[in-house]
């Protein structure tokens, strides 16, 4: 399977420095050293990492080159010595790849609260940014908190005359209900683009696909999604055939990712993707539709396997900012129609329950007011999330 440091000038890599007990890869970089262009989504959430505040501000003003990302200890409401530590794993990473500390953006990941082991960070930061690594692989897997899985996507498309590509890692498995942003997500392509337009494909992208994510109702204080432009291949910006193109492919890495982040959720052992339609509106069609994939009484009917669609019609009409006819909902799993424009129907529960314990369950809601749509991905509630969130310190 390729990966994104298979692109000319991407360079990545991963090691521990010893912020987990474990002993597992905790600390990565990013390195693009002739990026053309960058971009960021952030987190909306009011209590937001040092490394949040950095970032922002860098992409603001410059290109950003490299990323410097720890896992492990999220550097959250920590004072002064957050902000401080923040700063410095910007500019020990700026020295070892000779940018200045603006061009690096910073994240963290893990608990909140605790002071992060910088003086061990900031030795590790020397010896493993030397800008010639290309091992994508331990990149991903020294971003990851209580993910099971590694994220990696890989996504290429000729548009124009070019083979233009979108690539990179996420981490994502709790604390997932994105706002404006979502989890961590590294991507880069080797288009040409500014920073205005990365930001613009990239907010697009984001909107639904990773933004239609949750997982368990709560949006991280850390949350970032950046993409960085090699600028190697050109595609025409003003051919909107070509700019549809490179929308698309951006949205199908980012869905891909969105996908992955909600399989691996935390104690999940079922994928849920909740396809709204027929809605009043595209804002309506993408709040009912995470109310459904966010429920805690759906998640649970989906981990036993249930076709409770009374949990769904609650889900549906629970906003009263949304408009609903009780009469015209049509709700299906899979291709097991359990209602019908508002009158339950006699179906095979069998077959129903066989939908339900499919690795990924698939529930249609249509409103039947309109013409759009939206869909999200989430998990099942299981007891292992108990167990993991109780035990999580």
């Amino acid at each position: 399977m390729s990966v994104f440091t298979d692109l000319n000038g991407v360079f990545a890599n991963g090691v521990s420095a010893g912020i987990k007990a474990s002993g597992d890869k905790d600390l990565a970089y990013i390195y693009v050293p002739d990026a053309v262009g960058s971009a960021g989504v952030f987190t909306q959430n009011h209590c937001a990492a040092s490394c949040v505040t950095h970032s922002r501000s860098s992409m603001k003003k410059n290109v950003v080159k490299a990323v410097i990302v720890n896992a492990g200890n999220a550097n959250c409401y920590t004072g002064k010595q957050g902000e401080k530590d923040t700063k410095t794993m910007a500019k020990a990473a700026a020295k070892a790849l000779g940018l200045r500390a603006a061009e690096v953006a910073v994240a963290s990941t893990g608990i909140i609260g605790k002071n992060l082991p910088i003086d061990a960070i900031e030795t590790a930061i020397g010896e493993l940014c030397t800008g010639e690594d290309k091992d994508a692989n331990a990149a991903a897997q020294a971003i990851l908190t209580v993910d099971l899985l590694e994220k990696l996507v890989y996504k290429a498309r000729k548009i124009g005359k070019k083979e233009i590509v979108v690539a990179g890692i996420s981490k994502g498995s709790g604390m997932i209900a994105p706002n404006m942003a979502t989890t961590l997500t590294f991507l880069v392509t080797n288009a040409t683009l500014t920073n205005d337009q990365c930001y613009s494909f990239l907010k697009k992208a984001i909107d639904d696909s990773l933004n239609m994510v949750t997982l368990d109702t709560d949006t991280s204080t850390n949350d970032m999604v950046l993409l960085f432009s090699t600028g190697e291949k050109k595609f025409s910006l003003t051919n909107k055939d070509e700019t549809d193109m490179f929308q698309d492919l951006m949205n199908d890495a980012c869905v891909d990712l969105a996908k992955q982040m909600a399989r691996d959720g935390e104690g999940a052992s079922k994928l849920i993707e909740v396809t709204v339609k027929g809605a009043a509106s595209k804002k309506d069609a993408r709040i009912i539709s995470k109310n459904i994939v966010g429920s805690p009484l759906v998640k649970t009917a989906v981990t036993a396997a249930s076709a409770n669609w009374g949990r769904l019609v609650m889900a549906i009409g629970k906003e009263p900012n949304v408009k609903v006819n009780p009469n015209k909902l049509t709700i299906s799993v899979g291709s097991v129609v359990l209602v019908r424009d508002g009158v339950p129907l006699d179906y095979d529960p069998k077959e129903a329950e066989k939908e339900m314990s499919s690795e990924t369950v698939c529930i249609t809601a249509d409103l039947n007011l309109n013409s759009y749509e939206a869909t999200a991905w989430g998990c099942d509630l299981t007891n292992e999330f108990i167990r993991i969130n109780a035990e999580y310190n």
